[in-house]
Protein backbone atom coordinates (compact mmCIF):
# COMPACT_ATOMS: atom_id res chain seq x y z
CA UNK A 1 0.00 0.00 0.00
CA UNK A 2 0.98 3.61 -0.48
CA UNK A 3 1.56 6.18 2.15
CA UNK A 4 -1.80 8.62 1.86
CA UNK A 5 -0.47 11.50 1.12
CA UNK A 6 -0.51 14.21 4.09
CA UNK A 7 -2.46 16.49 2.43
CA UNK A 8 -5.40 14.34 1.48
CA UNK A 9 -4.83 13.28 4.84
CA UNK A 10 -5.27 16.63 6.44
CA UNK A 11 -8.36 17.09 4.51
CA UNK A 12 -10.17 13.89 5.41
CA UNK A 13 -9.75 14.50 8.58
CA UNK A 14 -10.53 18.58 8.28
CA UNK A 15 -14.01 17.53 6.46
CA UNK A 16 -14.87 15.28 9.36
CA UNK A 17 -13.74 17.96 11.90
CA UNK A 18 -16.39 20.22 9.84
CA UNK A 19 -19.42 18.32 9.90
CA UNK A 20 -18.56 17.75 13.78
CA UNK A 21 -18.16 21.45 14.11
CA UNK A 22 -21.26 22.77 12.08
CA UNK A 23 -23.18 19.60 13.77
CA UNK A 24 -22.06 21.79 17.06
CA UNK A 25 -22.67 24.88 16.55
CA UNK A 26 -26.13 24.41 14.58
CA UNK A 27 -27.52 22.87 18.15
CA UNK A 28 -25.86 26.03 20.30
CA UNK A 29 -26.89 28.59 17.88
CA UNK A 30 -29.98 30.51 18.39
CA UNK A 31 -30.92 32.46 15.22
CA UNK A 32 -33.32 29.86 13.06
CA UNK A 33 -31.70 30.98 10.31
CA UNK A 34 -28.00 30.75 11.25
CA UNK A 35 -29.23 27.36 12.91
CA UNK A 36 -30.32 26.48 9.41
CA UNK A 37 -27.30 27.13 7.33
CA UNK A 38 -25.03 25.23 9.53
CA UNK A 39 -26.99 22.16 9.49
CA UNK A 40 -27.20 21.99 5.51
CA UNK A 41 -23.21 22.90 5.87
CA UNK A 42 -22.95 19.80 8.40
CA UNK A 43 -24.67 17.61 5.98
CA UNK A 44 -22.64 19.08 3.16
CA UNK A 45 -19.43 17.69 4.89
CA UNK A 46 -21.00 14.44 5.68
CA UNK A 47 -21.21 13.67 1.97
CA UNK A 48 -17.67 14.82 1.54
CA UNK A 49 -16.10 12.45 3.99
CA UNK A 50 -17.90 9.96 2.25
CA UNK A 51 -16.74 10.91 -1.32
CA UNK A 52 -13.17 11.41 0.06
CA UNK A 53 -12.88 7.98 1.71
CA UNK A 54 -12.41 5.57 -1.46
CA UNK A 55 -10.08 7.64 -2.79
CA UNK A 56 -8.24 7.59 0.98
CA UNK A 57 -8.86 3.42 1.18
CA UNK A 58 -7.59 2.95 -2.30
CA UNK A 59 -4.10 5.09 -1.63
CA UNK A 60 -3.54 3.47 1.93
CA UNK A 61 -6.59 1.46 2.75
CA UNK A 62 -7.10 3.89 5.77
CA UNK A 63 -10.25 3.66 8.07
CA UNK A 64 -12.64 6.32 7.90
CA UNK A 65 -11.18 9.33 10.13
CA UNK A 66 -12.42 10.46 13.51
CA UNK A 67 -11.41 13.89 12.73
CA UNK A 68 -8.20 15.02 13.91
CA UNK A 69 -7.04 16.79 17.30
CA UNK A 70 -6.96 20.24 16.59
CA UNK A 71 -10.53 19.63 15.79
CA UNK A 72 -11.18 17.80 18.93
CA UNK A 73 -9.90 20.42 20.94
CA UNK A 74 -11.54 23.48 18.91
CA UNK A 75 -14.80 22.27 19.49
CA UNK A 76 -13.78 22.29 23.59
CA UNK A 77 -12.34 25.42 23.40
CA UNK A 78 -16.22 26.27 21.78
CA UNK A 79 -17.94 24.66 24.68
CA UNK A 80 -15.75 26.38 26.76
CA UNK A 81 -16.38 29.24 25.95
CA UNK A 82 -20.34 28.97 25.55
CA UNK A 83 -20.53 27.44 29.18
CA UNK A 84 -18.40 30.14 30.54
CA UNK A 85 -19.88 33.61 29.74
CA UNK A 86 -23.41 34.60 28.04
CA UNK A 87 -24.76 32.85 25.55
CA UNK A 88 -23.10 34.40 22.42
CA UNK A 89 -24.43 33.24 18.46
CA UNK A 90 -21.63 35.56 17.34
CA UNK A 91 -18.62 33.97 18.99
CA UNK A 92 -20.23 30.63 17.52
CA UNK A 93 -19.97 31.75 14.21
CA UNK A 94 -16.99 33.49 14.73
CA UNK A 95 -15.76 30.20 15.80
CA UNK A 96 -17.02 28.21 12.73
CA UNK A 97 -15.55 31.15 10.52
CA UNK A 98 -12.47 30.49 11.70
CA UNK A 99 -13.21 26.88 11.31
CA UNK A 100 -13.44 26.82 7.76
CA UNK A 101 -10.44 28.89 7.15
CA UNK A 102 -8.58 26.29 8.22
CA UNK A 103 -10.22 23.42 6.37
CA UNK A 104 -10.08 26.01 3.33
CA UNK A 105 -6.60 25.95 3.77
CA UNK A 106 -6.35 21.91 4.19
CA UNK A 107 -7.89 22.31 1.01
CA UNK A 108 -5.99 24.10 -0.89
CA UNK A 109 -2.86 22.40 0.43
CA UNK A 110 -3.91 19.18 -0.88
CA UNK A 111 -4.30 20.77 -4.31
CA UNK A 112 -0.95 22.34 -3.72
CA UNK A 113 0.61 18.24 -3.44
CA UNK A 114 0.68 15.34 -6.01
CA UNK A 115 -2.59 13.58 -6.01
CA UNK A 116 -4.19 11.39 -8.26
CA UNK A 117 -6.20 12.89 -10.93
CA UNK A 118 -9.75 11.20 -9.69
CA UNK A 119 -9.00 12.50 -6.16
CA UNK A 120 -7.93 16.18 -7.37
CA UNK A 121 -11.10 16.53 -8.92
CA UNK A 122 -13.29 14.95 -6.10
CA UNK A 123 -10.65 17.87 -3.75
CA UNK A 124 -11.17 21.04 -6.40
CA UNK A 125 -14.74 20.24 -6.46
CA UNK A 126 -14.95 20.22 -2.68
CA UNK A 127 -12.65 23.27 -1.94
CA UNK A 128 -14.73 25.27 -4.48
CA UNK A 129 -17.65 24.42 -1.78
CA UNK A 130 -16.01 25.17 1.13
CA UNK A 131 -15.11 28.76 0.00
CA UNK A 132 -18.36 29.09 -0.87
CA UNK A 133 -19.40 28.02 2.49
CA UNK A 134 -16.92 30.32 4.27
CA UNK A 135 -18.09 33.45 2.52
CA UNK A 136 -21.85 32.12 3.69
CA UNK A 137 -20.35 32.10 7.27
CA UNK A 138 -18.39 35.54 7.07
CA UNK A 139 -21.90 36.77 5.37
CA UNK A 140 -23.46 35.78 8.52
CA UNK A 141 -20.30 36.92 11.11
CA UNK A 142 -20.79 40.63 9.80
CA UNK A 143 -24.29 40.79 10.28
CA UNK A 144 -24.34 39.66 14.24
Amino acid sequence: MFQLPRSLESARDRVRDRWRGFRYAANHVRDATVKSLFLEIASQRDEFAGEILPHAQRLSGAMEPDGSVAGALHRRWMTIKNTMGVHDDAAIIRETERGERAALAAYEDALNGMLPPTARDVIERQCAHVSHSHERVTRCSSCE
